[in-house]
């Protein structure tokens, strides 16, 4: 209940239009990074979860992915206009 909570608070802030439907692709770094806590949390598993399904992956690694998110955090902050799916995808290279 709390990650669909989260998830349904992701979509409903930061850079995307309100409508009903959400992309990924109108987030950019800077919409993620404002969020705080959880939601940031929820975030960022969220596009962890989206390129493990791209991958057809469903084994993942914990601390694999602890380093994409570090990778993923500070090259949003140091670039808060890429969008989010962009600089996860650097950061999982």
């Amino acid at each position: 209940v709390l990650i669909s909570t989260s998830i349904a608070v992701f979509f409903t802030s930061g850079a995307a239009a309100e409508t009903d439907d959400k992309n990924l692709n109108d987030y950019s770094c800077k919409d993620v990074m404002r969020f705080s806590g959880e939601h940031r949390e929820v975030a960022i598993a969220l596009l962890h979860g989206y390129f493990l399904g791209k991958q057809g992956k469903t084994a993942f690694n914990t601390d694999t992915l602890s380093g994409r998110t570090d990778k993923f955090i500070e090259h949003c902050l140091d670039n808060p206009t890429v969008k989010a799916l962009d600089s996860m995808a650097r950061a999982s290279k």
